[in-house]
């Protein structure tokens, strides 16, 4: 009995490799209600709706939630009424206030992180994350500049280190695998795709790329309409005028908007089984509201983008691909300056079609299945 059951156990562990490469090939993804968790090694927990709206609200309340008030100054400034002072202090104070809470939040998670064999010590997570929130808190002091500055860059990349890990942490804790951000295996994001994985991920950067030229190419037509808007660009705006903190913002921007209020939402609200209208709806909220700053009719044009990063996440279940998108615009648009936005939304559509058609000529993987018996 023994010389049979390892045999059967290894045919059925290959049935399943196969079957995921099948997977990928096709460009269908698994539900992620069946697989296991990649920190914990346990089937995901059971979901609820409202479980899946308190974790989202809670991290788009930290992340997000300071960056919405200081929106909503912005609307009343730009009506015309007055703003006290300390009311414009309110964003800031807010932001150190929410990575607060993801730091506490994150220690806690890190601290109660099963480990069955007790071999995994939180020495080497602890360690990182004293070292980001020590960057944060000398960047804000201004111990990097001899001014005493603070130069809004390296505090912003460890911002977004914490708040990138924790999205994974709470998400895996859960059961939930945000796809190719396992942090605790970060080797995989650099190995060989198949062409059907490289594939699907032009499809992804190439789609949210147009999607992106679109809806700033909509921002321009809808801010003619009456009403309040944005007077200036978006860096003022945002307080990092300068090249530097411009660009870092821009990274953290990218990379928070695509993880947080893109992928964690569509992937807890999928899990708790909610309709697909109702995910892209809260998708496209999370990401328009903090652009109230634009102006009403603007921030109406970013509610189409948010959908389509919604679908195509809940579609392919690639998120990296929608990150180098929005950070390439970003980047390209503060170094360059605003491109021909329906010349580029064309060209990406065509390159995002010429991917579509590779994804369904790759040739389907043939299944080998070992016998049982050895």
């Amino acid at each position: 009995m023994p010389d049979n059951a390892a045999p059967a156990r290894r045919a059925d562990l290959a049935d399943l490799a196969h079957e995921e490469q099948d997977a990928g090939a096709t460009g269908a993804h698994t539900t992620d209600s069946t697989s296991q968790s990649p920190i914990t090694g346990r089937p995901p927990v059971s979901w609820s709706a409202a479980r899946a709206y308190v974790l989202a609200l809670t991290l788009f309340a930290l992340a997000g939630g300071p960056h919405l008030v200081g929106a909503v100054v912005a609307v009343v400034q730009q009506s015309g009424a007055e703003v006290p002072v300390e009311v414009l202090r309110v964003e800031e104070i807010g932001r150190l206030v929410g990575l607060a809470g993801a730091a506490v939040w994150l220690l806690g998670l890190i601290l109660t992180r099963p480990r069955p064999h007790g071999v995994d010590r939180p020495l080497r997570q602890l360690t990182v994350l004293v070292g980001a929130l020590a960057v944060i808190v000398a960047d804000e002091a201004g111990e990097f500049t001899a001014d005493r500055a603070s130069t809004q860059i390296a505090g912003h990349l460890a911002e977004l280190v914490v708040w990138v890990w924790l999205c994974v942490e709470v998400t895996a804790r859960c059961g939930i695998t945000l796809q190719r951000l396992n942090l605790a295996r970060p080797v995989r994001l650099f190995r060989k795709r198949t062409k059907a994985e490289r594939a699907q991920g032009e499809l992804v950067f190439y789609a949210h790329a147009a999607a992106i030229c679109a809806s700033v190419f909509l921002m321009g037509v809808l801010a003619r309409l009456p009403g309040p808007v944005l007077n200036g660009d978006q860096a003022t705006a945002a307080g990092v005028p300068d090249l530097g903190p411009h660009l870092a913002h821009a990274l953290w921007s990218a990379t928070v908007e695509e993880v947080l209020a893109t992928a964690v939402v569509v992937a807890v609200l999928t899990a708790a089984r909610r309709p697909l209208w109702e995910v892209l709806l809260v998708t496209a909220l999370m990401r328009a509201l903090p652009h109230l700053y634009l102006g009403l009719w603007p921030t109406v044009a970013v509610l189409p983008l948010g959908i389509t990063a919604g679908w195509l996440y809940h579609r392919y279940r690639r998120v990296i691909p929608l990150i180098l998108a929005h950070a390439t615009y970003n980047v390209v648009n503060i170094l360059f300056g605003m491109p021909p936005l329906l010349g580029v939304c064309m060209i990406m559509l065509a390159g995002a079609g010429w991917s579509w058609l590779e994804t369904r000529t790759v040739p389907p993987r043939s299944r080998s299945r070992p016998d049982p018996r050895g």
